[in-house]
C-alpha cells in the first residue's frame, strides 16, 4: 500500500510517496519544486506522478495534501498562489482513489508533539501547563492555529488569523502602515509578517535612511534570508532596523493571538523565515512587545515560547496525520481494536507504527 503526501506552500511544494512495509512507512520518492513552476495543483501532482512507475501509481490508495489556504468542503483557494483546487476533481483527473486537502497549519500542528526537544529553541521559559497551545508560522505567508492535547491525540483548530487588521503600536509602525495602505488598501499582519513583508519593512527603512536596498544590487533570489544575514553581520543599518521592527510586530501579534487562545500550554513559532530569525527573537524587541498587554503582562511572562527548527515540519505533520487516519480506517474496516490516535511514528526515512 502506498500514499502520496504533500506540503503545498506559496513558494515551494514538497511531495513524497510513502510505502507501507508492515509496521513501517518508507519514503520511496521525494520531490521539492518551486510552486511557481506550475499553473495549478493538478499540474504539480501530475508532474510528480509521471515520475513514478505504473505499478507505483496503481498502488496509491490515498493522497493527503497540506495546502496553504482555507479548506472548506474539500475545496481550497490558495492565498498566495493563483490556484483553486477541489479534492473530488483531483481524484477524477489524476485517477486517485481518495484525496484529502488539509490546511497547512493544521497539518503542521500534528508534528509538534513529536518534535525532539533539541529542535525546540526556548525563547521564553515558563511552566508546562496542559492548556491550549498556539502555533504561528511565518514564511511566504502568516499562518495561525490552536491545538489541544487530548486523550488519544491532539485536536487542531485551523484559522486565517494572519489576515486580521494590522494594528500599529508606534509612530514608526503607523508610518509603515500608511505607506503600505497606499498600495494594498487593507493592511493585514501577513503584509508585514512574511518574506515579502520583511522586504517591505526593509525598503521602508532604506527610504528613511536615504540608502539603496542591498547597496543598489539587483537580487535574483529571495531577499528575506539576505536581509537576515546582513542584520546578523551588522553590515546594513536598514536591515538591522527592519529586523527590530519585524520582531516587535511579531511579538505584538503573537501576544494578541496568545491572549485570544489563552495559550497557557505554550506558543510555537515555526516557518522558513522564522528558522532564520529565531536568533533575533530573544532580544528585547520581540519579548517586550509580547509582554506589553497592560493588566495581563504578568500572565504573558509565564507563557512558554519555542522556536521550531525542524527542517520539514509540514511534511512530518501531514505524514503523521495521514498514517494515523489510514491505520484508524483499517481498524474500522476489519473490526479490530482501534489504535491510539497519537501512535508513535519514527521521524526520518521511516515512519514506524507501534
Amino acid at each position: 500500500m502506498q500514499m502520496l503526501i504533500g506540503d503545498i506552500g506559496g513558494t515551494r511544494l514538497r511531495l513524497r510517496l510513502l510505502e507501507s512495509t508492515g509496521r513501517e512507512w518508507q519514503i520511496r520518492h521525494e520531490s521539492i519544486r518551486r510552486s511557481e513552476e506550475f499553473d495549478s495543483l493538478e499540474a504539480a501532482l501530475r508532474s510528480f506522478l509521471e515520475e513514478l512507475s505504473r505499478s507505483e501509481r496503481a498502488n496509491i490508495v490515498e493522497a493527503w495534501l497540506a495546502v496553504a489556504g482555507p479548506v472548506s468542503n474539500g475545496r481550497v483557494r490558495f492565498t498566495n498562489l493563483p490556484w483553486e483546487s477541489e479534492a473530488r476533481l483531483l481524484e477524477t483527473a489524476l485517477k486517485l482513489p481518495r484525496v484529502h486537502l488539509i490546511n497547512d497549519l493544521e497539518a503542521l500542528a500534528h508534528a509538534l508533539p513529536h518534535i525532539p526537544q533539541r529542535q525546540l529553541i526556548p525563547i521564553q521559559k515558563g511552566p508546562q501547563e496542559s492548556g491550549p497551545r498556539l502555533l504561528v508560522s511565518v514564511g511566504t505567508g502568516l499562518g495561525v492555529a490552536i491545538w489541544f492535547v487530548e486523550a488519544g491525540g491532539i485536536r487542531v483548530l485551523a484559522s486565517e488569523g494572519g489576515h486580521i487588521d494590522f494594528a500599529s503600536q508606534s509612530r514608526e509602525q503607523h508610518a509603515l502602515w500608511k505607506s503600505l495602505s497606499k498600495y494594498h488598501g487593507h493592511v493585514s499582519y501577513e503584509r508585514l509578517l512574511s518574506g515579502s513583508g520583511l522586504m517591505e519593512i526593509y525598503k521602508y527603512h532604506c527610504e528613511q535612511q536615504s540608502c539603496m536596498p542591498f547597496n543598489g544590487h539587483t537580487l535574483t533570489e529571495d531577499p528575506a534570508p539576505l536581509i537576515c544575514q546582513r542584520a546578523e553581520n551588522r553590515e546594513d543599518k536598514a536591515a538591522n532596523a527592519a529586523i527590530c521592527c519585524f520582531s516587535e510586530i511579531l511579538g505584538a501579534f503573537a501576544g494578541n493571538a496568545a491572549l485570544i487562545s489563552l495559550a497557557t500550554g505554550g506558543v510555537y513559532l515555526a516557518g522558513g523565515l522564522l528558522r532564520r530569525l529565531h536568533p533575533f527573537l530573544s532580544d528585547h524587541h520581540f519579548i517586550q512587545a509580547f509582554h506589553r498587554k497592560g493588566r495581563l503582562q504578568a500572565l504573558m511572562q509565564t507563557i512558554p515560547i519555542h522556536a521550531v527548527t525542524t527542517p520539514e515540519p509540514g511534511l512530518e505533520g501531514i505524514a503523521r496525520l495521514a498514517i494515523r487516519e489510514s491505520l484508524a480506517g483499517s481498524e474500522r474496516n476489519t473490526g479490530g481494536p482501534e489504535q491510539p490516535s497519537n501512535a508513535g511514528i519514527h521521524a526520518g526515512a521511516y515512519y514506524r507504527l507501534p
